[in-house]
């Protein structure tokens, strides 16, 4: 029985797949004849003023010659080199990924009502640039994370943290939690997991049970996905708009659009970490990759960290580890139970389990979660 309900999960899941190439997009083309639009005396619907026509805010630019009075043109006028604005608004958005804050802090706010940017000549070259090279985001990208700023230590003196707590002036290197999208895929990453495919339908990873059963009065119930499908990046992860998957702490709520990342921290986070069927997955993974190893601990260290540990790190790892093993010899039905989660088969042993707990305890540190 167990066999055939995982088959018929499987089937649904493919057709799924199969069918996911033959959706119906729907787009928008201009009318032959544009029809009339009025300014609405009051905005009242039904009370129609003078005839305007489209334009756009020549302050901000003129409207570029021979282009179309249409979408053509308005994306010609916003790719415009004579337009200030979309090529900094561009760059602010790379400046907040890197460096978690843009040059204007109010990312969503290049106006009057926003903050003005903390430097304004660095602002105003990166977007000249940006716009002379084309548009190319890669070579952007790499032009900021091979800076000096970028690569700056993120050790903070107690004068200079008095000075300049917010680090607006950018004297040392930024600090902040990584957002939950991307401490995901490290996951999988460190466990050798991820699957790289570009594009494709929608995947769904691991949530609890009942996630939307409760929600929808059972009428739904949410199936993770089968097979590499279930390691695909996050950002192809399925949504319904009115629940966001529960491994995505700080998300947007999509019902709007948010383009500034809000960075909390509640237990939350550490219980989703520590819990999550993906992360425990990859913590086994991790583990099963180091019973050869002679010493294990370092190793797992040294894999998800890319550093070897310290004499005190060392010690710790090998007091975890040695606590772990000799619980799980006493309850070997334990061991089994934590190594029995996910797709991917392990040996259920007492040295495979203590080691995915020393991996899980790594994944779960403060250097593992930020960029610094």
């Amino acid at each position: 029985v167990e066999a055939r309900s995982e088959l018929d999960r499987i089937t649904r899941q493919l057709d799924e797949i199969k069918g996911a190439g033959k959706v119906n997009v729907m787009v928008l083309s201009d009318l032959a004849q544009p029809r009339q639009s009025h300014i609405l005396l009051r905005g009242v619907w039904d009370k129609k003023g003078e005839v305007v026509q489209p334009a756009v805010l020549t302050t901000i630019a003129p409207w570029p010659q021979d282009a179309p009075r249409n979408r053509l043109g308005l994306a010609q006028w916003l790719l415009s080199p004579a337009n200030p604005l979309t090529a900094r608004v561009a760059v602010n958005h790379l400046w907040q990924q890197m460096f978690g804050a843009g040059l204007v802090r109010t990312t969503e706010d290049f106006g009057l009502q926003g903050e003005r940017p903390q430097h304004q000549e660095l602002l105003d070259w990166l977007a000249t640039d940006f716009v002379e090279n084309g548009w190319d985001v890669k070579r952007l990208i790499r032009l900021m994370v091979t800076s000096d700023t970028y690569r700056q230590d993120s050790k903070v003196s107690p004068a200079l943290l008095e000075r300049d707590p917010e680090n607006k002036l950018l004297a040392r290197g930024q600090r902040f939690r990584l957002p939950s999208w991307m401490l995901r895929d490290a996951a999988l990453q460190y466990a050798g997991l991820l699957n790289p495919t570009l594009g494709g339908p929608p995947v769904r990873p691991y949530q609890p049970a009942g996630v939307w059963e409760e929600l929808f009065m059972g009428r739904v119930k949410y199936e993770p996905s089968e097979g590499p499908a279930q390691y695909r990046r996050t950002l192809y992860a399925f949504w319904r708009r009115s629940i966001t998957p529960t491994f995505l702490f700080d998300s947007a709520q999509r019902r709007s659009c948010e383009v500034r990342i809000s960075r909390t921290n509640t237990p939350l986070h550490a219980l989703t970490m520590l819990n999550d069927e993906t992360y425990l997955e990859s913590a086994r993974v991790v583990a099963d990759s180091v019973q050869t190893t002679a010493d294990r601990a370092p190793a797992i260290f040294q894999r998800i960290l890319a550093r070897a540990p310290d004499a005190t790190e060392l010690g710790i790892l090998r007091r975890e580890y040695q606590q772990a093993l000799a619980h799980y010899k006493l309850n070997p039905g334990e061991a089994n139970l934590l190594l029995t989660v996910g797709q991917q088969k392990s040996g259920g042993t007492a040295e495979v389990a203590a080691s995915m707990v020393v991996a899980s305890m790594v994944m779960n540190l403060d250097e593992a979660v930020s960029h610094e």
